[in-house]
């Protein structure tokens, strides 16, 4: 009779567990197809992006710079220039001369300077108007006075939008375009590596490395584009200068920044590259990268470490020591109880 009872519960427990288990199939059922429904269909495309309207004023010109050859200097040489704004522009043209400082900011001159040419082109046309998405061809012809000296001469082309309106603070707005005219003769791009800086300690963190180029020959140097551009080679690995030229006469400082150094390392950094008679420059620089930062905080944390491990064992010790002088006592005590029980006369009846 109690085996039958127990067989009962048996199934009874059994049956609810079963009942439980098809619940929860029905329910994850449920979940499953509400899953395959709308929310899991596929995505519809996106709208494409709305387009950002034109700004007022957009002027561009086509080639940035040029450098005239001398087998091209008789040629035709020409500028695009591209109205990419909303508004109609006015255009002028001239021609100027120009400088670039140690930073390679160009500044425009309308004096005459060392090299120049300002007085060998003239342009067409000077004046004229550009429509919002016209594009006008400028041509600029060259022509080179007797005996010029052999090498180098620059001069640049401006096209600038007057200022409109007769407010008291007027801007006028264009873009310069250099071209660099080499005389024929002889032909010398030596530029050479004054000087490379760096930081000589640092705690962490992006590193600036700055060079200085001077050119000493006739002509600029171009150090442009993926087989032009100098890479310096610090840390193990190598750092890419930007594009940059160095014209004739001139000193440039280029900077870049080490934005990955090692924790901590004594670092040199080098810079080389040929010059056209094969000779080559380079110079070098060091660097300490020391974390002092990490090193003060990993320094501060085993101080502590090591005060709370100190503290922690005098603690313990003085506990023990507590511990250990009661017990003494309580054994001192039963012992003292123990004797006295001892010392007393037996008052027992002996019969």
């Amino acid at each position: 009779m109690v085996t039958c009872q127990i067989h009962e519960r048996r199934r009874a427990r059994t049956g609810r567990v079963a009942r439980i288990l098809v619940v929860l199939g029905c329910l994850l059922g449920q979940l499953a197809l509400a899953g395959a429904g709308p929310a899991a269909a596929a995505p519809s495309p996106a709208a494409p992006a709305p387009t950002a309207p034109a700004p007022a004023f957009g002027l561009s010109v086509s080639p940035t710079r040029m450098v005239v050859s001398p087998e091209q200097i008789d040629g035709r040489h020409e500028f695009t220039v591209t109205n990419r704004g909303r508004d109609p522009l006015d255009l002028a043209v001239s021609h100027t001369g120009f400088s670039a400082d140690h930073e390679g900011n160009v500044r425009f001159l309308r004096e005459e300077t060392p090299y120049s040419a300002m007085s060998w082109v003239k342009v067409q046309p000077e004046r004229f108007r550009l429509a919002p998405g016209a594009r006008q061809v400028v041509t600029v012809r060259i022509t080179v006075p007797p005996r010029p000296e052999p090498g180098d001469h620059h001069v640049a082309i401006l096209f600038m939008v007057p200022a409109q309106g007769r407010e008291q603070i007027r801007l006028n707005r264009g873009i310069g375009a250099p071209i660099y005219i080499t005389v024929p003769g002889p032909v010398d791009d030596t530029v050479k590596i004054t000087r490379l800086a760096m930081p000589s300690f640092s705690p962490g963190g992006p590193i600036r490395i700055s060079a200085t180029f001077r050119n000493t020959g006739t002509v600029h140097r171009d150090f442009r584009g993926e087989k032009g551009r100098l890479r310096l080679r610090v840390g193990g690995g190598t750092v890419t200068l930007p594009d940059f030229t160095v014209p004739r006469g001139e000193t440039r400082n280029v900077s870049v920044q080490w934005n990955d150094p090692p924790a901590m390392c004594r670092c040199r950094a080098e810079l080389a590259f040929p010059s056209r008679d094969g000779s080559m420059q380079r110079a070098a620089a060091s660097v300490t990268i020391f974390p002092v930062v990490r090193a003060t905080v990993v320094l501060v944390g085993l101080v502590l470490l090591g005060l709370v491990g100190l503290f922690g064992r005098r603690f313990y010790r003085r506990r023990v020591t507590a511990a250990a002088q009661v017990l003494r006592r309580q054994e001192d005590a039963e012992s003292a109880i123990a004797a006295g029980k001892s010392a007393m006369p037996d008052t027992t009846d002996g019969r």
